[in-house]
């Protein structure tokens, strides 16, 4: 096992099945989208319909409906109807119980919501809040690595408003708003007006009419909700309603295509992102750093749930700086109200945004993302590393990485990667899209005192030169600060020059510092914290010196604490920038390690890595 990766298995707390798609390298030039997360609409179709109550529910889907087995996410749409009591249902992957709520209800009240979701074991589960209910899911498509459509979102754009009976009525959405004439399916949200008596709007292929349940509402009611439907070949859809007649609106937010260009789908426990205040004054809502969004996102699917609204008035959630006049749901005052959202993101490859705001007034907003998709052109938006237990052979290396960090030493200090050079050629054909460099090194750190093999016995680098050092001299069998520095100082000048990187001062170095290499104690010396931080500060003098201009540490701040204690102002390790450990807590931790603050005053947090599996991961924090 790899000592880097040791560290941060010590910190897991619970395995996060939130994984980065692995797939074939892609052509940054040709921007092409890994066969990963492609979905494929079907017709909708009845999965499953039961009893609902506050056990959670697990639905197997995957080999039902026409869903493979290799699905992993469904779009589906549920529907809950005579709910003995108020509350809300959550849908979510089978065996997490994240506390969102999917829609929210009045007792005897029967609604509906569309859902994405990812597929634990081929199933997802639903609950109740309080009482029981009867359920009904139908399935929309589903997400599958291979063959299927890539995501492009749009700017939000009305494309219908019409009224609307009991008759189909068709749709023509290919080119119209951005839609291309080759799209497969489309994401438009659904607004029904006026309605004149209680009923269901359904959306479906133009030419085909299932006894399914897009919406339900009360007569003179207004709701909305997302629905992701498969276009007819000639590119329509069509709506109806169940009884009466009504205005209905569509809003497009994006289409699926068999474009080779698009996004693709990567899903994730679904996790609360936002939890606050919106107005009749827009604002953003920052989704990269936090839910395990990456910086080259180009949409969010999420949960908006709206709560406490002063007054009757509607949500819209765009494109951060837009303001489409769209209705994303709508409210009564005091009525809690939740519906899926697609929405495109915008802003920079570290801060991607969307915008809120209600018609009027003010209400509570709870956002929380299910998945996201991701630019192809960027891999997999996040980084990776390796060093010598993977060797040299690319089949062991991750694919489709927007970044690469390269250990330089083998399983100590004083040892090679044998397969640097390799793994270094798989740094440098990383994706980019990031802030991040495309190649970057790492170096072992240690402090073994007396149990060194060789110890340093004069301020000479190994090349016979004189080193300033500013812990005095270092003398024979002298186990002292002096020392300590000159064999960190050693340690660095070797992985700079002599363990086979070309032009060392080309990269960015990480110094790694973490308990499970050897340091020294308390029964070494009371100034056992002093020691090991002068010897990182030789490391970093030694690196400098070699002519590296970005030097940061690689540590968790408890584990450096114990290794370093407090650094003063006078060290040259204060206001380095960090790599931050979180392990298994998965990738949403580690975007929240990005602002947990740096292992020393004044440090940047430029890097947070998480392991899945085997390997370990990399959000970029800047």
């Amino acid at each position: 096992m790899r000592l880097h990766r040791r560290l941060a298995l010590a910190l897991t707390t619970a395995l996060v099945a939130t994984a980065v798609a692995v797939v074939a390298p892609v052509s940054t030039a040709q921007a092409a989208a890994p066969t990963t997360g492609r979905y494929t609409p079907i017709d909708t179709t009845r999965v499953w319909s039961g009893a609902l109550t506050t056990s959670p529910k697990v639905v197997k889907i995957a080999g039902n409906a026409g869903v493979p087995a290799n699905a992993t996410a469904v779009v589906v749409n549920v529907e809950v109807a005579k709910p003995t009591a108020a509350g809300y249902v959550r849908v979510t992957p089978a065996g997490k119980d994240a506390t969102v709520a999917t829609q929210d209800f009045a007792a005897g009240q029967t609604i509906a919501n569309l859902v994405t979701v990812r597929l634990v074991n081929g199933s997802i589960q639903a609950k109740l809040s309080k009482g029981t209910a009867s359920g009904y899911f139908d399935v929309a498509g589903y997400y599958a690595d291979g063959s299927g459509a890539t995501y492009t979102p749009l700017d939000a754009a009305r494309v219908f408003g019409a009224t609307v009976g009991t008759t189909p009525t068709q749709v023509p959405l290919a080119g119209r708003a951005g839609i291309p004439a080759d799209a497969t399916a489309v994401a438009v949200n659904v607004q029904v007006s006026n309605p004149t008596v209680a009923g269901y709007v359904r959306v479906t292929t133009a030419g085909q009419d299932p006894s399914v349940v897009t919406q339900l509402y009360s007569a003179g009611q207004a709701l909305s909700n997302l629905a992701i439907v498969k276009l007819s070949d000639d590119g329509a859809a069509q709506v109806k309603l169940s009884k009466g007649s009504g205005t209905v609106y569509m809003d497009v937010a994006g289409y699926y295509s068999n474009s080779s260009t698009g996004s693709v789908f990567v899903p994730i426990d679904t996790t609360r992102a936002f939890a606050g205040s919106v107005s009749a004054t827009a604002g953003t809502i920052r989704l990269s750093g936090v839910a395990g969004v990456p910086g080259t996102a180009t949409a969010v699917v999420a949960n908006a749930e709206t709560t406490k609204p002063t007054t009757a008035a509607y949500l819209r959630v765009t494109p951060g700086g837009q303001d489409a006049p769209v209705a994303t749901q709508v409210f009564d005052a005091g009525t809690s109200v939740a519906n899926l959202v697609v929405a495109k993101v915008t802003g920079s490859s570290v801060d991607r945004r969307v915008q809120a705001k209600v018609s009027k007034g003010s209400a509570q907003l709870h956002l929380d993302v299910a998945g996201y998709f991701l630019d192809g052109s960027s891999g997999s938006g996040f980084g990776a590393d390796v060093s010598w237990p993977q060797g040299g052979s690319s089949s062991n290396y991750p694919s489709n990485q927007a970044f690469g960090v390269v250990g330089v030493n083998g399983s100590l200090p004083n040892q090679t990667n044998e397969s640097l050079a390799p793994q270094l050629a798989w740094a440098a054909g990383s994706a980019g899209g990031t802030s991040q460099p495309k190649a970057q090194l790492y170096a072992l750190a240690a402090n073994p005192g007396k149990a060194a093999s060789v110890w340093p016995s004069s301020n000479r680098d190994p090349s016979g030169t004189t080193v300033s050092n500013p812990y005095g001299t270092c003398t024979a069998k002298a186990y002292t600060s002096a020392c300590s520095y000159m064999y960190g100082y050693t340690r660095a000048y070797e992985a700079a020059n002599t363990r086979g990187v070309p032009n060392p001062s080309s990269y960015r170095w990480w110094i790694d510092v973490e308990t499970g290499l050897s340091w020294l104690g308390a029964s070494d010396a009371k100034d056992y914290q002093t020691q090991n931080r002068a010897d990182i500060e030789g490391m970093v003098a030694a690196l400098k010196a070699a002519g590296v201009s970005t030097i940061g540490i690689y540590s968790t701040g408890y584990q450096f604490g114990q290794i370093v204690g407090t650094v003063p102002s006078t060290s040259t390790l204060r206001g380095l920038p960090s790599w931050i450990a979180v392990g298994n807590d998965g990738v949403a931790a580690a975007q929240k390690a990005c602002s947990a603050g740096g292992l020393t005053a004044g440090s940047q947090v430029r890097m947070a890595q998480y392991v899945v599996g085997n390997q370990d991961y990399n959000v970029s924090c800047v």
